[in-house]
């Protein structure tokens, strides 16, 4: 059975460009994955494709000198230069009663993913969030492959002879950063920061998840007090009425590594069957502290 939790998955990927690749994401995750040796070089995730060909000295690294000059830009190359395949393994053994979520909290700008032979589709967007429930699809024996492939922005745009502020915005036509074609402040970006730049991570939940918790605290008595608004969204996914106990925890640091966690409110809920509930805690009003949890 596997642990409940989050598990980031930051190491022991592999990538290369999407013209090396002459099998399908099914035939990666399944009867054809690949193994570390060239066309395929370590990749950095998160990361982008710039940071894993600087990685495997493919390109020079543009942060020293004029080597930036030297790399081409995806304007000449085209947007296929800088598409990337991304692949890795992960052990995950579940239980009958536990749920798995593959969670990407930032890709730019849209992706491909295949897990053990399965294809999802992520949408555009540099700054989405993702969160794939992959629990029918992990595999039995707890051995998954995971490949991804990326784009670059659709609208990469040109960057002048010249240079300029932002090269000719058309990147702005996508929800991406317009600064990644180049500023006055910065030279243009070769790939538009194409990759997965955030983390990525698998949660394994039991049959209720909580999703988006949200605190606002509102101090007084010069910060000796606060009043703690806590809401999240619960979701039961199992076929089953869920009940469950949600529950506030606050630390306070004593002195060094030492805290004191103390337990504020517990409230027992009933979650029906394959639904996502709303619930806002009653407010809390205690002295202040240094941290919060939710679970």
């Amino acid at each position: 059975m596997a642990a409940i939790g989050k598990t980031r998955l930051d190491s022991g990927w592999i990538g290369t460009r999407d013209r090396e690749v002459t099998v399908s994401g099914t035939q990666l995750t399944t009867t054809h994955p690949p193994s570390p040796a060239l066309p395929w070089m370590e990749a950095v995730v998160p990361g982008t494709v710039m940071a894993t060909l600087v990685k495997g000295k493919d390109v020079p690294d543009p942060f020293y000198e004029l080597q930036n000059d030297y790399i081409i830009d995806i304007t000449e190359s085209g947007r296929q230069y800088y598409t990337f395949w991304l692949f890795t393994t992960f052990q995950c053994k579940l239980s009958s009663t536990q749920f798995l979520d593959l969670n990407f909290r930032a890709i730019n700008y849209y992706a491909e993913v295949y897990l053990n032979g399965h294809k999802k589709d992520l949408p555009r967007g540099m700054f989405r969030r993702h969160s794939l429930d992959v629990t029918d699809i992990a595999h039995p024996d707890g051995r998954n492959l995971l490949a991804v492939r990326v784009y670059p922005p659709d609208n990469p745009g040109t960057i002048p002879p010249e240079g300029g502020q932002g090269g000719d915005h058309e990147i702005g036509k996508d929800v991406a950063a317009q600064y990644v074609e180049g500023w006055d402040w910065m030279c243009p970006i070769r790939d538009r920061s194409t990759g997965i730049w955030d983390e990525v991570s698998i949660s394994v939940t039991g049959p209720v998840k909580i999703i988006d918790p949200h605190l606002v605290s509102s101090f007084f008595d010069n910060y000796k007090r606060v009043y703690l608004h806590a809401t999240t969204e619960l979701e039961n996914r199992s076929t089953w009425v869920a009940e469950c106990s949600l529950n506030i925890q606050v630390t306070t640091e004593l002195e060094g590594n030492v805290c004191l966690v103390e337990h504020l409110h517990t409230q027992h809920l009933s979650i029906p069957a394959g639904s996502r509930v709303k619930y806002t805690f009653p407010e809390v009003r205690e002295r202040t502290y240094d941290a919060f949890l939710l679970s």
